[in-house]
Formats: C-alpha cells, sequence, structure tokens
C-alpha cells in the first residue's frame, strides 16, 4: 500500500470547480512537487491534504487511516502533519528557541535543547537562538520555520511556495540546506510551486495541475525531456512548440513528420558542419549564455548557445523532435 493516497477529488469555492476528480499515490519517504500557474489548484490541494479545507467528494488517506472522504474527517490538529506556510508564520514575540519549541510540551526541557541546537546545527544557525524574527533575513527565517516543523516529528512535511519573496542566492542556498536536511530526516515532503526549477532540485516526482486536473506526471528528467502534451513541454522548458501550417510545410516535409505539432528543446539543437540550413534572427542573453533565435525552413526554433552567433546563415542538427 501507498504511503499517501489521494482518490477522486473534487472542490469547489461557490460555482467555481477548483479541483476535478484528482487522483494519485505517493510511497514513503518520497518528495513530491505538485506544480502550476496560479489558478491550477495546487494550494487547494495541500490543504486539502492538511486538513485545513474540505473536500465536496472524494479522499484522502495516509497509511490505510482515512483522514477526509465523504462519511469522516480528521482535524487537522489531529492528523500529525507538518505544514510549512509561505509567510513563515513565526512568533513575533517569541526568540528562534521559544519559537521552535512551541508545541513540543511532551519533551523533557533538556531533550527540547538537544533537538533544537541538532537542526540549528545542520543549518549553521546556532548563533540565531536567541534572535527574534524581525533581527532575522528572509532566508533564515524560512529555515527557522522549516526546523519548527521538523522538530514537531510530523510523519508528512507540506511546504507551501517554501523558496518565494528570496533572492536568487538565498534561494540557492536554502534549496541545498533543505534537501541536505530532507535527506538526513527520510521524511515525505509534498512541495507546491510555479518555478519548475524549484521542483526539479528538490522532488522525486512532480505533478503539474492544469486547471484543476493532472496534466503531466513523471520524474524531472521525464517531463523535461519528453513532454507528453504542449503545455508540459512550454512549462518545463523553454521548447518551442511547433504546429504545421502553410509557412512551415518545408520543415515538416524536410524531416519526415507525420504529427500536425512538434516540440524541440533548445539544447537539443547544435551547430553542425553538415545538417540543416537555419538563419539567426534574433538572440536573447540569457546569463551563462544566449539564446539563439531561428529560421529553419519555416519554422521558428530556439537553441541555446554559449557564445553570441552572428546574425547570418548556419549549419545546425537537432537531435531530437518530439511529435505530440
Amino acid at each position: 500500500m501507498s504511503f499517501l493516497q489521494v482518490k477522486n477529488i473534487v472542490k469547489s469555492f461557490g460555482k467555481t470547480e477548483v479541483l476535478r476528480g484528482i487522483s494519485f499515490e505517493m510511497e514513503a519517504h518520497s518528495r513530491l512537487a505538485l506544480i502550476g500557474k496560479s489558478g491550477s489548484g495546487k494550494t487547494t490541494m495541500l490543504r486539502l491534504i492538511a486538513g485545513l479545507e474540505i473536500p465536496n467528494s472524494g479522499s484522502i488517506s495516509i497509511n490505510g487511516e482515512v483522514l477526509t472522504s465523504d462519511n469522516s474527517y480528521i482535524k487537522p490538529e489531529k492528523r500529525n502533519l507538518g505544514y510549512v506556510f509561505q509567510n513563515h508564520s513565526l512568533f513575533p514575540h517569541l526568540d528562534v528557541y521559544h519559537n521552535i519549541v512551541f508545541g513540543m510540551d511532551k519533551l523533557p526541557k533538556k531533550e527540547r535543547m538537544e533537538v533544537v541546537m541538532s537542526y540549528l546545527a545542520m543549518l549553521g544557525l546556532e548563533d540565531k537562538l536567541k534572535s527574534y524574527p524581525h533581527q532575522l533575513s528572509g532566508g533564515e527565517k524560512q529555515r527557522i520555520s522549516i526546523i519548527r516543523t521538523l522538530a514537531s516529528k510530523p510523519r508528512l512535511l507540506l511546504l507551501d511556495e517554501p523558496f518565494s519573496n528570496l533572492d536568487k542566492h538565498t534561494k540557492e542556498r536554502l534549496k541545498v540546506d533543505l534537501k541536505n536536511i530532507l535527506d538526513k530526516e527520510k521524511l515525505p515532503t509534498i512541495m507546491i510551486t510555479h518555478d519548475a526549477d524549484d521542483s526539479f532540485d528538490l522532488a522525486d516526482e512532480v505533478i503539474l495541475l492544469d486547471e484543476g486536473k493532472i496534466g503531466a506526471r513523471g520524474n524531472p528528467e521525464e517531463l523535461y525531456k519528453r513532454p507528453i502534451n504542449d503545455h508540459s513541454a512550454r512549462f518545463f522548458s523553454e521548447t518551442e512548440i511547433i504546429e504545421k501550417g502553410e509557412l512551415n510545410k518545408t520543415f515538416f516535409d524536410h524531416f519526415e513528420l507525420s504529427a500536425n505539432k512538434v516540440c524541440i528543446s533548445p539544447q537539443a539543437i547544435s551547430l553542425a558542419s553538415t545538417g540543416t540550413e537555419a538563419k539567426v534572427i534574433g538572440h536573447k542573453f540569457v546569463g551563462n549564455g544566449y539564446m539563439v533565435i531561428l529560421d529553419c525552413k519555416g519554422a521558428k526554433l530556439k537553441m541555446f548557445s554559449i557564445q553570441r552567433i552572428p546574425d547570418s546563415s548556419i549549419t545546425v542538427e537537432i537531435s531530437k523532435i518530439i511529435e505530440l
């Protein structure tokens, strides 16, 4: 039996149906990312698992225990789940120590300090023990929020947009710290995000929600390299979707494509001494190189290049074309 089972979840707010028959399972010790644009239903799904919302129909179970169904409902505080909110939710009048031990009344005081210091040491925050939230940076606040949740020893960790509102450097550091601590704890985790890179960095499996339904599911590499539809292709990479038409008919004929819609990753196109002729029609600087815009037999393509390529005719090799 799977650790988490979500079956046929339907949830509406008024006349708006937010989730439309969502079903998925999750194994113990795994990390799952629910990803999608705003309004896709990912936050609602997380809140349903936590018990903060009640579905119109469907069921949610952990290790065979029914948390929510048409006939039963377990309150959030009885579920033993950890929820890290997007806005940190630290108590402003309590220092770091007392924020973390809040809710650890069952542990003796000596053991509480040992638990707190062990977690702070994992993230290099031992010197913040007596600091108050207003004295912490955004990244430190998020780390303390995560520690406070882990210290309560939940059976499932729920992360609501854990990297939002952080600058890039702080975000990348927090990703590394969070991955290390989750690897050590072996704690099942569900994260919601709108950023594909975040899901790739932390999750073993990714579910893409689209207008309340599951649009795609798989491990990060599968979703990036082999998208099953144009929505997932656009969401997980800068893959170019090409629909057959009068202007690009030559492209489809040249590569003997039978589908009317294909996608090509920028990384699948490279300069070559022999191959297919293309014309450079533009560049976009992307930090570690350039996204080169090409016209290849009437089809507009993107190619990644470390160096800027002069606007001219070039020869390219396309290693992979996915027919949708």
